[in-house]
């Protein structure tokens, strides 16, 4: 029985040696374990750092918002005046198109009356021709009849006066023909500052819509940066955490291993416990048959004091007390051995469950850690939809800066529309001009049929001739006949002097007349080539801004991309925390199981107090 009691010391001690060794590297396990709570500890005020900024970024982009709406809205405003504006424009280029219209008509019945005077007056300049060279051949008859010629010349002194009357009449309509035109080129001078004034408003106007597409697009551009960003720190920290949760999970399988081979070393010792209590029931009840041995014998020797064996029993009761107290010894020293050993392995027992419970505490704060996560990974997948619906605003908002880009490029378009109009109308202006110059014509065919007059009196004269030539006996009043011609040759001289000194007066004025038509006209010119290269300038800030536009729907398009690439990889990641959850639930329910299989103690709402140190639950004391 003592070599079986020493072996079993023996392997009580290797067992118990392995039991150090194995406490020590679940000591050097615990320290590694407090390594990496403090790790995820900071990793988790990391985050929410990250978050706090995502919380800043997040109120900027609002600020921004509100910044683009209101920008927006006084952009709507600009366009509601613009079309107010295009509106009473239309409105009186419907009134200067019937006042034009008016005026067509006009010119189109006085170019019919020139018409029938430039044929009037072809006529009567061959017939002109045609009497002068009657009237060189029949002036040396035109002598006799000075008298009559005399009443007859003062009568057209009389027309003539009315004739410069009726001129001055005309050159009066002409100088009020004059002001209209200067307060026609006044009004369209007035019209095209305005227009200039409009389209200077329509250019500021699209540099503020490229201002705001730029910062439009600064803000996107920043926004994918961070939302990637934060993908991408939620990536890592899910792969970090799934690192840890299959490390952990390794852990609990090896804890597990050692939990359950612990599990049996206690019951093989509980067993071998048992069978020692066994062996020392067994040594107790050999050592009362051995003491009622002893009594037996101690009777016997007694009842056989006077016999002579007394001194041989005496010696064999010694020896047999003395091998009893030996016996006793060794006994009492196993016994000592094994209660301490067995004292060893319940001390060994407590620090394995007060290191499975420190474990346990370690999976709660894991689980808390992944609660948290899965929690930023909701406030992160909230973001995204934020910012997703920040992308649909702000799409929203470049599709009606387009529409007002589109409803600018009208207006520009009606406006050139209006400045066409205009330049019609100055084109019929300059017709009108061309009237007046035909007025002047006709003015100048007046002077001819005064001078169709002067034919006739000469024809007169001829007749006078032809009555001369008949009265040819009275040679005297030839004479004085020749002498009154003559006069009257100087008469029609000085006449024809003063028409010609009116013809070179009514050149003169023409001349004038075309020299300031020309002036205006080169002004017109210059005018309509800086129109064009405003409309040339127009044009290529309008190709700008498409291209613009284009690469802003390009981004839009590679933002889109990315952002469905990220909506599958965040769809990956629920999928990726859904399996973790499940795993960490069969966990949850497997440490359950477990404990409460190898629970051997009080549960918490039975016992509020420690018994060793009589203190209250807490986390510290439990711990």
């Amino acid at each position: 029985e003592l070599n079986k009691v020493t072996a079993q010391l023996d392997q009580v001690t290797a067992k118990f040696q392995e039991k150090q060794e194995h406490c020590s590297q679940l000591e050097s396990h615990l320290k590694e374990y407090k390594e990496k709570s403090l790790s995820l500890e900071q990793k988790a005020e990391d985050l929410e750092g990250q978050i706090r900024k995502l919380e800043a970024d997040a109120l900027e982009v609002k600020v921004s918002k509100e910044q683009a709406l209101q920008s927006l809205q006084q952009q709507r405003q600009l366009n509601t005046e613009l079309e107010l504006r295009a509106t009473e424009l239309s409105k009186q280029l419907e009134e200067e198109k019937e006042i034009v219209s008016s005026t067509k008509l006009d010119l189109q019945s006085k170019s019919e009356a020139l018409e029938n005077v430039t044929q009037t007056l072809t006529k009567k300049e061959e017939e002109k021709v045609i009497l002068k060279q009657e009237f060189e051949k029949l002036s040396q008859d035109a002598k006799r009849q000075h008298k009559e010629l005399n009443d007859r010349i003062q009568a057209a002194v009389t027309d003539l006066k009315a004739a410069e009357g009726q001129k001055a009449a005309l050159l009066g309509e002409l100088s009020t023909t004059k002001e209209k035109l200067s307060q026609v080129s006044d009004s369209l001078k007035n019209s095209r500052s305005e227009f200039e004034k409009e389209n200077q408003k329509g250019k500021a106007a699209l540099l503020d819509l490229e201002k705001v597409c730029k910062e439009l697009k600064h803000q996107l551009q920043i926004q994918t940066e961070s939302s990637l960003k934060e993908q991408n720190e939620l990536k890592k920290s899910l792969e970090k955490e799934k690192e840890t949760s299959q490390q952990l999970k390794v852990e609990l399988g090896s804890l597990r291993g050692e939990v359950t081979r612990a599990q049996n070393a206690l019951q093989q010792k509980e067993k071998e416990g048992q069978q020692l209590l066994g062996n020392i029931n067994q040594l107790k009840q050999s050592t009362e048959q051995k003491k009622r041995q002893i009594e037996a014998l101690q009777g016997e020797v007694k009842n056989a004091v006077s016999q002579k064996v007394s001194t041989e029993l005496e010696s064999k009761l010694q020896q047999l007390s003395s091998q009893a107290a030996q016996e006793r010894a060794a006994e009492r020293e196993k016994l000592a051995a094994l209660q301490s050993t067995y004292d060893k392995c319940q001390a060994s027992l407590k620090q394995l469950q007060s290191d499975l419970y420190g474990k346990e505490s370690e999976l709660l704060a894991t689980r808390q850690d992944l609660k948290s996560v899965e929690e930023k990974l909701s406030l992160a997948q909230e973001d995204l939809i934020s910012n997703r619906n920040q992308i649909g605003n702000q799409n929203k908002s470049i599709q009606e800066l387009q529409a007002a880009k589109a409803a600018l490029e009208q207006e520009s378009a009606n406006r050139e529309q209006l400045l066409k109009e205009r330049d019609k109308a100055l084109q019929d202006a300059q017709r009108e001009k061309s009237v007046k110059e035909k007025e002047l014509v006709t003015e100048r065919s007046k002077l001819a049929e005064m001078e169709e007059i002067k034919c006739r009196q000469e024809k007169e004269i001829v007749k006078l001739n032809e009555e001369l030539k008949s009265h040819k006996e009275e040679s005297m009043k030839k004479l004085e006949v020749q002498g009154k011609a003559d006069s009257l040759k100087a008469a029609l001289e000085q006449e024809k002097e003063s028409q010609r000194r009116l013809r070179e007066q009514a050149e003169r004025e023409a001349e004038k007349r075309r020299a300031e038509f020309s002036e205006k006209e080169a002004k017109l010119h210059s005018e309509i080539k800086e129109k064009e290269a405003g409309m040339k300038r127009h044009e290529e800030n309008e190709a700008k801004l498409t291209m613009q536009v284009t690469t802003l729907n390009e981004n839009l398009g590679t933002v889109k991309k990315e952002w469905q690439s990220s909506q599958r990889r965040v769809s990956e990641l629920e999928k990726q925390t859904d399996d973790l959850r499940g795993e960490i639930a069969v966990l949850e329910a497997t440490i359950k199981h477990t404990q409460a299989l190898n629970r051997k103690w009080a549960e918490d709402n039975e016992v509020q107090n420690c018994m060793a140190c009589g203190k209250g639950f807490s986390v510290t004391v439990r711990r």
